[in-house]
């Protein structure tokens, strides 16, 4: 039990650190691109194990700058932290308003009440990389790793404060959900590249004849007149070289009609199929059994302008197979099996040990492609219920909806999903105490 809860851990929390990152570098590649000030990358949630400053900002100095807790920036030490309250001019120049200058343990004083007004300033915070009687040059992007290791985020200034220097609520409506789609195109993306490297790297495949062995009676395979000893060529416009590519080729089209071409001794046939959706048990889809004949070993890669077209095709007919499976539960053919991160890390760790990094790198792109389609969703506090917001602004003519009435929706959802994961794990943790598993037994 204890091994294999430290494989779950070991195996689970890289895969989702990684589809994390990739998510939140989405928000931020375009959230820079298109001028938003970002404050911080963090991976995982507070509280803060460590951090560093990166950057290089320009803030200008004018005689209306004040340096809170210290009498001129020029006397402060390089690499000093420092907390910055800064406007923005009619050129898009950051002014200083106030300046503070941390203690050794990293604290700031606090300001007198009156001394910023509230909600109109950019306060963004750093390490002093220069300075003279003009301006101060500071590293204010923090990449932070934080101590809970169950995602991540990209701070970016006021979200919901269009009143707030290079804020993302500054930006047109179009901005906005382009920075808020990012994330999810890029889970999306990942498995093409995943999959195109897959392909890309050389790899041995036993491929052969995939000749019938076996019937079982009153199956659709016994129905279409399939016999044994029958050499599967063609299933629709696919190859069947390996048993592989027969089983990936049932399982995209079972329940609808399939045109399969065998050869019969001499002759070559066109047979119709229809794989069942739901078979008896230990029956397949067709009811046949197999076997792989004249096997032979080759080395198969592909260029990489091939390898991302097998990529994408790869990850659509992952779409595909999650349309039928949702398709099945709508139509009440099959029950969904709701996990949460306890029963994910369960199946990653089960995976691993049985399919090694092929098998993780596959449940990584399966995952990668559920928070693609999850994030978009307009539930609300993902990015889907904050894109939303901003489709209601355009169709408004650009009239939001208040910050507070928008903050308070994504509150309620935050808490409605705290309580389902609350649920869900509960039911995962009482699954393990009784030994059961996702994958079954």
């Amino acid at each position: 039990m204890l091994q294999m809860t430290l494989i779950a851990v070991g195996t689970f929390i890289p895969m989702l650190l990684l589809l994390v990152v990739i998510h939140e570098l989405g928000h931020y590649l375009t959230a820079k691109w298109l001028g938003v000030k970002v404050l911080e990358f963090g991976v995982g949630y507070p509280p803060r194990a460590f951090g560093f400053y990166v950057g290089n900002t320009t803030v200008l100095i004018d005689n209306k700058t004040q340096c809170s807790n210290f009498s001129d920036v020029q006397h402060l030490v390089l690499g000093t932290l420092i907390r910055v309250y800064s406007h923005e001019d009619a050129k898009g120049n950051l002014i200083a308003q106030i300046i503070l200058a941390s203690d050794r343990k990293g604290k700031f004083p606090a300001l007198a009440d009156g001394t910023v007004r509230s909600g109109n300033l950019l306060q963004h915070q750093g390490k002093l990389r220069s300075a003279d009687a003009t301006q101060i040059q500071i590293s204010d992007m923090l990449y932070s790793v934080n101590w809970t290791p169950l995602g991540g985020f990209v701070r970016l200034a006021g979200e919901n404060d269009p009143s707030i220097p290079k804020s993302l609520a500054t930006k047109p409506p179009w901005a906005r959900a382009v920075i808020l789609v990012a994330g999810s195109a890029m889970n999306a993306i990942f498995p093409i590249v995943v999959f195109a490297i897959m392909f890309m790297i050389p790899h041995d495949v036993v491929t052969g004849n995939i000749m019938i062995t076996d019937v079982l009676e009153g199956s659709p395979a016994s129905l279409a007149g399939l016999k044994q000893g029958d050499i599967i060529v063609q299933t629709n416009d696919s190859q069947i070289t390996t048993t592989t590519d027969l089983i990936r080729s049932i399982t995209l089209d079972a329940g609808t009609q399939m045109r399969w071409v065998i050869a019969r001794g001499a002759v070559t046939e066109t047979i119709l199929v229809t794989p069942r959706v739901n078979p008896p048990p230990n029956e397949g889809a067709t009811g046949i059994k197999i076997e792989l004949v004249n096997p032979t070993t080759e080395t198969r890669f592909q260029p990489p302008w091939t390898a991302v077209v097998s990529g994408v095709t790869s990850s659509l007919d992952m779409l595909v197979l999650m349309k039928e499976e949702i398709s099945r539960w709508i139509g009440g053919e099959t029950q969904p099996e709701f996990s949460g991160p306890i029963g994910i890390a369960q199946i990653t760790g089960e995976i691993t040990m049985q399919s090694g990094l092929r098998g993780w790198l596959m449940l990584s792109i399966l995952i990668s492609i559920n928070l693609a389609i999850l994030n978009i969703l307009p539930i609300p506090m993902l990015d889907g219920g904050r894109l939303l917001f901003v489709i209601i602004e355009w169709v408004r003519r650009g009239k939001r909806i208040p910050a507070e009435k928008e903050g308070l929706v994504h509150i309620v959802g935050f808490i409605v999903l705290i309580g389902l994961i609350i649920v869900v794990s509960a039911n995962d943790i009482n699954r393990l105490l009784q030994g059961g598993s996702l994958l079954g037994g």
